[in-house]
């Protein structure tokens, strides 16, 4: 999980969300809790009051008897905390110190003193959550703990132990895990009771134990409600994991939930693996009525633990079944991973009508209901055993072949609304790899090539040597050539298709050029790749023409936002290689640097036609207009970059670059206000942006830190008085969202896995790394 918490909910996420507010058709905010969310609260599980404050006043006439633990103050220390496990061992001992000092003074005798309350007996929730903390073995030295941070994410609002060390050994993740639900036994019992610390402890101690028997609750019916109903496609695969992974975040759960998935809802089907708690991590003293706490022996840890566990299958899979009523089956795996082993506890698949008569807000036998879905399930005196599961996340009927075809290579025709919304009426026009053609059919010789240079010529010229594709015919023959003349070894497969793909003059000459440039040689990088243009550039083959355009892309995002942004579609837009793209900027860059500036801002701007999006591009034209004096055009292109930015590098860049524009102009509240949005966008990097951008960066780092820094209000007006935009832009996240819910409903995954890449970078939001997780690689069958 993610440091999601409202605090540190930097102010660009807020423009992001609110800026896109009717592309959800709601306004959004980072505190937000959709439907999915508030659904949360409907069950015997109360949502946490954010804020509220558990201590009780003091009444002077009838003064208070012992301390309280104030919940919301705890975490607050922790969070602030760079020992938080350090903090919460003094926590336990001032406890502990106090309920003995109250225990020397003699059964019966309580003394009140007219001072600090840090003076009177611990509450009686300050030593439930001293002795499950106990039980969590958080004072036993036995463990090499690693570092960690709290974090109460804005979702489910517990307590998270985020593990900053690279590395964790398994017993150390099993006591941070015990350590976790312990301070969420005790949050969760705070915001359920009217006054916990009064509750007796063998209240709260049964009150534990019934949030874990009663986890289902959460989802009162899949009937009605549904999450996704103010979704424009309530019924599409963006609402619908959307509606799971919020599920999974805001689920207020004793122990942390951890789940995959996949979902296929044209075909009905969704399939969840989840992390299962292990016994290990049950409470070690627990409520049995007549005895009252006891510890729990093993086969107590192992029977709460399997009906635990199994409830939260159930609970994953009601979730699923209340995002779509489209949703017909959903198969769940119970699953525990060790350094030695990953094994499966559980494995069934959920039918709709069948588990829509499950009480989920009653009383159930988990062992028995599972059984009646004919579970793969082996269960004995309580206690499971590993079991083989039954399906896989990869699986075609949740990973269906058709979201694997090759974007560039597709005859899919789109129809609306997702053509309107990615700006293409066929998916080949949202392609972005030029050599995709190439690539296919290299493959495809591969699997005929042998040991004779007589076969390989004929399998070579068979398969591509009349190919629609001009490339794929010249491939070819410069491949048959060289394997004639003996320069391409027949005995290499790998080598062969490398050469058809990509084995062109100039190809070769840009990676020769960029060598030279990293050896210093600009010189002799800029002949070798405009010796190399030459003869492309004379047979004007990337040039557009009234019925033709030529581009390059650096991704899908691109692709589609050139397509709605900037392309009128009066042309057929075709893909130039990206060595043509590349030589333009090695030439623009080796240019600059022997002081010929003329011919590298012609390169510059050339690169920039080519890739209107690029980032580099437009900088290396920004750099070459303010080296040649013409700053104020530099800034023009910056402008330009950051209307058009949607991503933390583009925007991060822009604002950069900008700022040392506006302090070179003495407009230090201006540069101030680009510095700081910068850093909300790319935080951490400022020294290394500064060597590659300017000194000036440097010296707008020791004025920010020299003064309040400008609110969220001071900036936006300094920028809009110099007409700089708030990137990224209300139009762009417009078309940002509209193509990344069409691209996953239409079920192109190359290009929502795109977007969602650069939405998780953006936000940080557990929601949507959820969404992108679900978002499954072309599964090797």
């Amino acid at each position: 999980m993610e440091e999601t918490d409202d605090e540190r909910w930097p102010h660009w996420a807020r423009d992001f969300t609110q800026a896109l507010s009717h592309a959800f058709g709601r306004q959004v905010a980072p505190q937000d809790q959709d439907s999915a969310g508030q659904a949360i609260s409907e069950g015997k599980v109360a949502a946490p009051r954010l804020g509220a404050r558990f201590a009780a006043a003091v009444d002077a006439g009838h003064p208070r008897v012992t301390t309280t633990l104030d919940i919301d103050v705890l975490s607050q220390r922790l969070m602030a905390s760079d020992d938080p496990l350090s903090d919460l061992g003094l926590v336990v001992a001032d406890i502990r110190s106090r309920q003995r000092d109250d225990q020397s003074t003699g059964e019966g005798q309580i003394i009140v003193p007219s001072s600090a309350q840090d003076a009177l007996p611990p509450s009686n929730l300050e030593l439930f959550l001293a002795d499950a903390l106990d039980d969590a073995g958080l004072l036993a030295p036995d463990v090499a703990m690693p570092s960690v941070g709290v974090v109460r994410p804005h979702t489910s609002h517990l307590f998270y132990l985020r593990v900053n060390d690279p590395e964790l050994s398994y017993a150390a993740k099993l006591k941070v895990l015990r350590i976790e639900a312990a301070l969420n036994a005790a949050l969760l019992a705070s915001t359920f009771f009217d006054d916990a610390d009064d509750v007796p402890v063998g209240e709260l101690v049964r009150f534990r134990q019934r949030i874990a028997t009663s986890v289902t609750s959460q989802i009162p019916t899949i009937a009605d409600g549904l999450p996704t109903r103010e979704e424009e496609r309530p019924n599409g695969e963006w609402a619908v994991r959307k509606g799971i992974s919020t599920g999974i975040e805001h689920f207020q759960v004793p122990y942390r939930l951890q789940a995959s998935f996949r979902t296929n809802v044209a075909d009905g089907n969704v399939a969840i693996v989840v992390d299962l708690t292990p016994p290990s991590a049950m409470p070690a003293h627990v409520w049995v009525d007549g005895l009252g706490i006891v510890p729990s022996t093993p086969e107590m840890r192992r029977r709460a633990a399997t009906d635990y566990n199994l409830r939260v299958g159930i609970l994953l899979a009601a979730c699923a079944f209340r995002c779509s009523s489209l949703i017909r089956h959903v198969w769940v795996a119970g699953t525990v991973d060790t350094p030695q082993s990953h094994d499966c506890y559980y494995s069934v698949c959920f039918d709709r009508e069948g588990f829509s008569v499950i009480p989920l807000t009653g009383t159930f036998d988990p062992v028995a209901t599972y059984q009646g879905f004919d579970a793969t399930l082996d269960e004995k005196d309580g206690q499971i055993s590993p079991v083989r599961q039954g399906f896989s996340l990869e699986g075609e009927q949740f990973c269906p072949t058709r979201r694997y075809e090759t974007v560039e290579l597709s005859t899919r025709v789109l129809a609306d609304p997702f053509a309107t919304a990615l700006g293409a009426s066929r998916v080949n026009q949202l392609g972005i790899v030029e050599e995709s053609k190439r690539v296919e059919v290299a493959s495809q010789i591969a699997r005929r090539l042998s040991s004779s240079t007589e076969e390989n010529v004929r399998a070579i010229m068979e398969l591509a040597g009349k190919d629609d594709d001009a490339t794929v015919r010249e491939a070819a023959r410069r491949c048959v050539g060289k394997l004639i003349d003996g320069t391409l070894p027949d005995d290499d497969p790998q080598a062969i298709q490398d050469e058809f793909v990509n084995g062109n003059a100039l190809f070769e000459a840009v990676e020769k050029s960029k060598e030279l440039l990293a050896q210093k040689d600009t010189a002799g990088a800029l002949s070798c790749v405009l010796d190399a243009l030459a003869p492309v550039e004379q047979a004007r083959a990337y040039e557009d023409t009234p019925t033709v355009e030529w581009r390059a892309f650096g991704s899908y995002v691109d692709r589609v936002l050139y397509n709605r942004l900037l392309w009128d579609g009066s042309h057929e837009t075709r893909l130039a290689p990206d060595a043509y793209l590349e030589a333009q900027l090695v030439a623009s860059v080796a240019a600059l640097a022997e002081g010929r500036l003329p011919r590298a801002t012609e390169r510059a701007r050339r690169a920039v036609e080519l890739a209107p999006l690029s980032i580099h591009s437009r900088l290396q034209l920004a750099q070459c207009l303010d080296a040649d004096g013409r700053t104020d055009d530099a800034m023009v292109e910056v402008g330009h970059l950051l209307e058009l930015a949607h991503d933390p590098e583009g925007v991060g860049l822009g604002y950069f670059r900008m700022a040392s524009y506006e302090w070179n102009r003495q407009d230090i509240r201006a540069a101030r206000a680009c510095y700081q949005r910068a850093l909300s966008f790319m935080p951490g990097i400022a020294t290394q942006m500064a060597s590659q951008l300017s000194a000036i960066v440097l010296q707008l780092q020791g004025t920010a830190t020299s003064s309040e820094p400008l609110s969220e209000e001071q900036v936006r007006a300094a920028l809009a008085a110099r007409d700089i935009a708030i990137a990224p832009t209300e139009k762009v996240t417009d078309a940002f969202f509209e193509g990344m819910r069409a691209s996953l409903d239409a079920e192109i995954f190359s290009v929502a896995r795109e977007f969602m890449t650069i939405l998780g970078l953006m936000t940080h939001d557990d929601v949507y790394y959820g969404m992108l997780r679900s978002i499954e690689d072309e599964p090797d069958r």
